[in-house]
């Protein structure tokens, strides 16, 4: 319920901005999958390609975290479809977890009841997007794998973090 409340929330907050067709460089959207939430962007022309800064805002594992990628889209992959573009970037997140055990090289290890553990790591991002021209959405598959670390001294790798992403354009 209460993720419920935070997302509507952040959402009506993005969607109340001022919106103008010239300036078709923000997105807003969800993000579908092992880390699922909501995020918005910004993007800007750099030289040969379309450099972004996405903020994602994902709950996981009774907690929350904030995952900050700048991302490099590619030109467009012209010989499957002028609207599907390529895109990878870098960067990294912090939040907190609640739990009672940890996962570590395939052991499970148990605490005394849940515990507050506070993370920080590092992500990577690859996608490829489709961009509907007839209207403003965009969807994208993308994997984001990331490292990091919580405390009490565990460290999670996770290569494998696929979703789908839904976008509003504006």
């Amino acid at each position: 319920m209460n993720r419920s409340i935070v997302s509507i929330c952040i959402l009506l907050i993005l969607t109340s901005l001022p919106l103008n067709a010239q300036f078709e460089t923000r997105q807003a959207g969800f993000r579908m999958g092992y880390t699922s939430g909501i995020f918005y962007q910004v993007s800007q022309e750099a030289g040969n390609a379309e450099v972004a800064f996405n903020g994602l805002l994902s709950f996981n594992d009774r907690g929350v975290q904030f995952t900050g990628l700048k991302v490099i889209y590619e030109t467009s992959i012209g010989d499957i479809s002028p609207n599907l573009v390529f895109a990878w970037g870098y960067g990294g997140h912090v939040g907190f977890i609640y739990s009672d055990h940890v996962k570590f090289m395939g052991e499970d290890y148990y605490f005394h009841g849940d515990r507050f553990c506070p993370l920080i790591g590092m992500d990577g991002w690859v996608a490829a997007e489709y961009r509907i021209t007839d209207i403003p959405l965009n969807i994208s598959l993308n994997v984001k794998p990331y490292v990091e670390l919580a405390f009490p001294s565990f460290l999670r790798v996770t290569p494998w973090d696929f979703a789908v992403s839904i976008s509003y354009v504006f």
